[in-house]
């Protein structure tokens, strides 16, 4: 067997490649760019290690570097190479296990995942392009997650601007962020220019549920305590145009998303789980990958960093550790999202919470083993490729 191991980078991508008796195509790691040519003199060099050692089974590591590893991955596959995405944690450890010098560079790295994926050659699976849509959900729904996050900042920025130059009018509102509130706010941005408007001009801005009418915020402005300087209207137009803006991108990728898990065999069987829904579904299945990358429920908790951490030291062992947090951000917030809520929709669920709460746990720390629970759940329905079942 021929092992290459591939360090990824942005302009140039290193690589190791040797056989599992120990020989090597070259004793220092090769450096290319990553352009075709230097594509291709990777595909070359694995080709003529072949053709010298007669040697045809080639398994290539590459570390799981986000979008750095992307087009070298896709390259490879199309090549008809058998690649493995590693974690880099994994390598990383494995280094330093190895020796206790301090030493780090890009070749050094290329020959340690080569060693690595020679030494764990039963424990990784070759990628596969299954992916395509799940290559797509994990792009859009990680940008989407973004976005939504410069959106909160913003109506932090709002909130601010209003207490500010108007203190009094959020309150004659049911919700902050409606049409009504932003329109009138727009077109009238300080309290002043609110006084002077007309009833009907208003009137025409406010949703016929609002239960404010236009005559009672003309007058909570004339007495209001706000400020009405010109820059802060300004600043405050500004901002709303920015949510508008942020609102308009998540309706966007929301259509997007859904295109592309209802073309995935998975997006009917996750959303079949009480509380989950388009976006944190497709953000499940996108981080999750292939589920049969996987080989049990507690491999799948690690990946979402959401299994116990573990701290022993001689005879002392810590009973009460916080969870690991080394795994998928977003798979995480995704199942934590999904478990605040599911105990009060499926029985199931809610009979485990309330058992949690009757032995004296803390909400929190119900909701916790909830987590658990729910990757238990998905690790089965995705394994055994069925809809969830709610108990009656």
């Amino acid at each position: 067997m021929i092992y290459v191991g591939i360090d990824a980078a942005s302009q140039k991508h290193d690589f190791f490649i040797q056989r599992d008796t120990g020989e090597v195509f070259s004793k220092k790691a090769i450096a290319i760019k990553n352009d075709i040519d230097g594509l291709k003199k990777l595909h070359n060099s694995i080709q003529d290690f072949v053709e010298s050692t007669k040697d045809s089974n080639v398994r290539i590591g590459l570390e799981s570097t986000g979008h750095y590893c992307k087009i070298i991955l896709l390259y490879l596959i199309k090549e008809g190479y058998q690649v493995s995405l590693i974690n880099p944690i994994l390598t990383s450890m494995d280094i330093k296990a190895s020796s206790v010098r301090k030493t780090k560079n890009d070749k050094l790295d290329a020959e340690a995942i080569c060693r690595f994926l020679d030494k764990n050659r039963f424990d990784f699976k070759p990628y596969t392009l299954l992916s395509y849509h799940i290559d797509a959900l994990k792009s859009l729904t990680r940008q989407r997650f973004t976005i939504v996050k410069q959106q909160t900042q913003q109506k932090l920025i709002f909130q601010r601007l209003v207490n500010v130059i108007f203190p009094e009018f959020l309150s004659l509102f049911s919700s902050d962020y409606t049409e009504s509130v932003l329109n009138i706010l727009y077109a009238y941005p300080t309290p002043k220019k609110m006084a002077r408007a007309h009833e009907s001009s208003i009137d025409k801005l406010l949703h016929h549920t609002c239960k404010t009418t236009a005559s009672k915020i003309i007058e909570t402005a004339k007495s209001s305590i706000g400020q009405s300087e010109n820059y802060l209207g300004f600043e405050l137009q500004h901002t709303i145009d920015m949510i508008r803006f942020y609102q308009k991108q998540v309706e966007i990728y929301n259509n997007q998303i859904e295109i592309e898990l209802n073309e995935t065999e998975y997006g009917k069987i996750i959303t079949s789980i009480p509380g989950v829904g388009t976006i944190t579904g497709a953000m499940i299945i996108s981080e999750i990958g292939d589920i049969n990358n996987f080989k049990s429920p507690d491999q799948l908790l690690a990946f979402a960093g959401l299994d116990p951490s573990v701290y022993q030291s001689g005879e002392f062992e810590a009973s009460h550790t916080k969870i690991s947090k080394r795994g998928s951000k977003y798979l995480r917030w995704s199942i934590h999202q999904v478990s605040s809520g599911i105990w009060r929709w499926d029985k199931t669920f809610g009979d485990y919470y309330s058992k949690k709460i009757n032995e004296g746990k803390h909400h929190y720390v119900a909701i916790g083993h909830i987590d658990k629970k729910l990757v238990r759940v998905i690790f089965s329905l995705l394994k055994n490729k069925q809809s969830f079942i709610p108990q009656k």
